[in-house]
C-alpha cells in the first residue's frame, strides 16, 4: 500500500540528486575561476633616441607592486623589441620593468575584461655628457628640531638632451656636496620624468668624503630629487657650506621657525610669515664649482601640546627628534614639505600677472595630492601595525592641518 505523502518517500533521493550535481558543478568550476584571475601580457621596447636601433634581448621583468617590488616573472624580448609573458594574476598592480643599458624604464599593467594587456614603453640612449641638462629650480627648507637642524632640499633637473638621451654616469648621475657635521646618511627621494611614485634610497658617498651621490639616471624631462639630511644646531648655532656643481638661476630658501636667523652672502629676507611661522629667503645667481656659506641663528623652539587618546587632536607641533626611515615616505618631514609648497605658491604673488597665479594654483594642487597620497599610506601603515596609535593620530592630525591650509589658499583668487 502506497503511503499517503508520496513526496516523503521521493524528496529524499531527489535531494540527493540535486547534492550530487551541485557538488559536481564546483568540482569542475575552479578551474574555470581560476582562469578568469590569470592574464597576459603583450608588449615591446621603443627606442626614442633613434627608432632604427631595436632593444633585443633586453631583460622584461612583471614587478608585483605594493608587496616589496617582488618579482613574478621575467622574459627578455625578441629580435623585433617585442615580448609577451603569460600566467600573471590580473588581480593585483602590476608593472613592467625593462633594463636597457644599465638603466631600468617601467610601463603599468592594465588588463581589459578578458585578462588580455599591451604595454608599450620607451626606452632611451644614454650619454655620460651633462650638455643640455640643467637645474631648474632648488627650494630649501630648515626647521629647527632641538639641538638638530633639519633640512629638506628639492631640487629639479631637465635633461632637455636632442635627441632625447638618459644621462648615466659610473660616478654619480647626481651628487651634492656633504655638509659640515652631518649627523647621519642623507635620504634621497626621487620622482622621475611623468611618474607619481617616487623612490626611496639611502645616498652613496663619494671616495673622497666630500659629497654624495645618486646613481638614478636622469631620463628626458624632469627629474626632481629631494634630499633629507639631520644638521647639528648646538648652542643655536650652524655655518653651512654647500657647493653647487651646475648653475643655479636662484635658491628659495625657508627656515621655521620664523624668528632663526640666516645670513650669507646673496641671500636676502623677502617675507615673514608670523601665521605659519616660517621666514622665506631667496639667493642670488650661484656658479657652477662655487661654494655658498650660510649661518644660522636663535630661534624660539615650537611648543609641543599633549595629544589627546580620544581625539588626536593637536594644534601647533614641532618635527619629532628621532625621524625614522619610513617616516621620509609617509610624511617626510610634513612642516617642511608644506614649507616648500606654501612659500613657493605665495612668495612671488604680488606680482599679479596670470602666469604666476597658474603656477601658484599648480603647486597648491601637487602639494594637497602628496598630503593625501601620505594620508592613505599612513592609514596603510596604521592597519598593518607598523605605527602605534599616538604616532599615527600625531601624523594624521598634522597632514589634515595642513590640507585644510592648503584647501584655504586655493580658494583664494
Amino acid at each position: 500500500m502506497k503511503p499517503t505523502n508520496y513526496r516523503q518517500v521521493c524528496a529524499p533521493h531527489a535531494q540527493r540528486q540535486h547534492i550530487a550535481s551541485f557538488i559536481l558543478f564546483f568540482l569542475f568550476l575552479p578551474p574555470v575561476c581560476h582562469s578568469q584571475h590569470i592574464g597576459d601580457v603583450e608588449g615591446m621596447l621603443i627606442n626614442r633616441t633613434d627608432p632604427a636601433i631595436i632593444p633585443r634581448a633586453i631583460e622584461i621583468d612583471v614587478i608585483g607592486l605594493g608587496e616589496g617590488m617582488s618579482v613574478l616573472r621575467s622574459a627578455r624580448t625578441d629580435s623585433a623589441g617585442r615580448f609577451r609573458i603569460e600566467g600573471l594574476p590580473v588581480d593585483r598592480r602590476l608593472m613592467i620593468r625593462a633594463n636597457y643599458q644599465s638603466a631600468n624604464y617601467h610601463g603599468p599593467v592594465s588588463f581589459n575584461a578578458e585578462g588580455k594587456a599591451y604595454v608599450e614603453i620607451e626606452v632611451f640612449e644614454c650619454t655620460a655628457s651633462m650638455k643640455d641638462i640643467q637645474v631648474e629650480s632648488v627650494y630649501m627648507a630648515f626647521q629647527m628640531d632641538g639641538d638638530q637642524l633639519k633640512s629638506l632640499e628639492r631640487i629639479s633637473l631637465n635633461n632637455k638632451t636632442h635627441p632625447p638621451r638618459t644621462f648615466m654616469n659610473p660616478e654619480g648621475n647626481f651628487r651634492f656636496s656633504k655638509p659640515p657635521g652631518i649627523l647621519e646618511t642623507p635620504l634621497i627621494r626621487v620622482t622621475a620624468p611623468s611618474s607619481s611614485m617616487p623612490l626611496v634610497q639611502e645616498a652613496l658617498e663619494s671616495p673622497d668624503g666630500q659629497s654624495y651621490y645618486s646613481l638614478y639616471p636622469l631620463k628626458p624631462g624632469l627629474t626632481t630629487f629631494e634630499i633629507k639630511q639631520a644638521l647639528p644646531y648646538k648652542n643655536r648655532r650652524y655655518a653651512y657650506a654647500k657647493k653647487y656643481y651646475q648653475d643655479v638661476a636662484a635658491i628659495d630658501i625657508g627656515v621655521a621657525p620664523g624668528d632663526m636667523v640666516l645670513s650669507g652672502e646673496g641671500l636676502s629676507r623677502i617675507q615673514s610669515r608670523s601665521q605659519d611661522n616660517i621666514s622665506v629667503y631667496v639667493s642670488s645667481p650661484v656658479k657652477a664649482g662655487s661654494e655658498l656659506v650660510w649661518n644660522f641663528s636663535g630661534g624660539t623652539p615650537v611648543m609641543e601640546p599633549e595629544i589627546s587618546e580620544v581625539t588626536g587632536q593637536s594644534e601647533v607641533r614641532a618635527v619629532p627628534g628621532p625621524v625614522g626611515r619610513n617616516a621620509f615616505v609617509i610624511g617626510p618631514l610634513i612642516l617642511m614639505a608644506f614649507m616648500l609648497a606654501l612659500w613657493f605658491a605665495i612668495n612671488r604673488a604680488a606680482a599679479g600677472s596670470s602666469q604666476t597665479s597658474d603656477s601658484r594654483t599648480r603647486q597648491l594642487q601637487e602639494f594637497r595630492e602628496q598630503l593625501l597620497n601620505q594620508v592613505a599610506e599612513l592609514d596603510h601603515r596604521y592597519e598593518i601595525k607598523a605605527l602605534d596609535r599616538q604616532e599615527y593620530l600625531r601624523q594624521r592630525e598634522e597632514s589634515k592641518r595642513r590640507l585644510r591650509r592648503v584647501f584655504q589658499l586655493l580658494k583664494k583668487p
